[in-house]
């Protein structure tokens, strides 16, 4: 029997973990949507950039060195923040989602 769990977090909470801050791309889909997602990560204290896939590592390292995750779990996959929204005279950072989902199979 295969157990998956979710583990749910926060946007800041990530960043924390990863050392870097998550940079968002912005599409206009039509005059009033704005597709968000994920671009990259943006190292803290530098201009340098790493990939999603890299941050995730680190998040995922992290939260196995924790005990959240249990040392025999090897693979993982991850869901970052993406959305379509309506366009606002008021848009601002507060719309932009705010969670990041990683799961695995243990």
């Amino acid at each position: 029997m295969n157990i998956t769990t979710i583990i749910e977090l926060e946007n800041q909470e990530v960043e924390t973990i990863a050392g870097a801050k998550l940079v968002f791309a912005q599409e206009q889909i039509e005059e009033n949507i704005i597709e968000t997602c994920v671009e990259c990560f943006q190292e803290d204290d530098s201009e340098d950039r790493i990939s999603t896939e890299e941050a995730m590592e680190r998040v995922f390292a992290k939260l196995q060195e924790d005990g959240i995750i249990p040392e025999n779990v090897e693979e993982f996959s991850f869901e970052l923040p993406s959305c379509e929204r309506l366009k606002s005279k008021a848009d601002n950072m507060a719309d932009i989602p705010q969670k990041v989902i990683l799961s695995f199979v243990s």
